[in-house]
C-alpha cells in the first residue's frame, strides 16, 4: 500500500481559476487541469523568485518533491501554451497556510499573519468550540479527529 501524500501548505487561493486562450480553443482540445499545490510552486518559484529549498520548506515538502512537483506544472503550461488549450486551476491535496475550521458548523476563516492563535477558542459564525487549524498540528481541544489522528501518527514516527 503506497505512503498517504502529504498536504502540501499553500499560502492563499489563487484569484482566478480558469485561464482561455483570446482565440477560441482548437476543436477536440482537452482542458489542462493543473493542482492548486502545483500552481503554488509556480508562484513561489517562477513568480517570487524564491530558490527551491525555501519554497519546499514554505510548502512543507522536500526539496525533492517540490521539484517534482514544479516540473509538473511546467510541463502542464508548455501543454497548454502550445496546444491551445484551457487550464483549469483546481484539486490537490493541500492546506491554506492561517486557515481554521468549524467542525460543528463547517464555517472555515483565515487570520492575518501574527495573530495569536493560542486566544482563539470558538467560532465566530456559531460560538462551538469545535475548531480546528488546518495547516498545524494545532487543535482548540482533545474533540478534533484530526488532532487525534495527527497525535497517533506521530507517536508512530511518522
Amino acid at each position: 500500500m503506497p505512503r498517504p501524500l502529504k498536504p502540501r501548505m499553500v499560502g492563499f487561493l489563487p484569484p482566478v481559476m480558469c485561464f482561455n486562450p483570446a482565440a477560441d480553443p482548437l476543436p477536440g482540445n482537452d482542458i489542462v487541469i493543473l493542482g492548486i499545490d502545483e500552481w503554488e510552486a509556480l508562484r513561489l518559484n517562477d513568480y517570487l523568485g524564491l530558490d527551491q529549498q525555501e519554497c519546499a520548506r514554505l510548502m512543507n515538502l522536500a526539496q525533492s518533491s517540490f521539484q517534482r512537483i514544479l516540473a509538473s506544472a511546467r510541463m502542464k503550461l508548455a501543454c497548454a501554451m502550445v496546444e491551445g488549450k484551457s487550464i483549469s486551476i483546481q484539486g490537490g491535496n493541500y492546506h491554506i497556510i492561517g486557515q481554521w475550521h468549524c467542525q460543528q458548523c463547517g464555517h472555515e476563516w483565515k487570520f492575518p499573519a501574527g495573530f495569536k492563535s493560542n486566544r482563539l477558542r470558538q467560532c465566530p459564525s456559531c460560538g462551538a468550540e469545535k475548531i480546528c487549524r488546518r495547516d498545524q498540528d494545532e487543535c482548540a481541544g482533545s474533540h478534533c479527529t484530526e488532532y487525534g489522528q495527527r497525535k497517533r501518527w506521530r507517536r508512530r514516527g511518522g
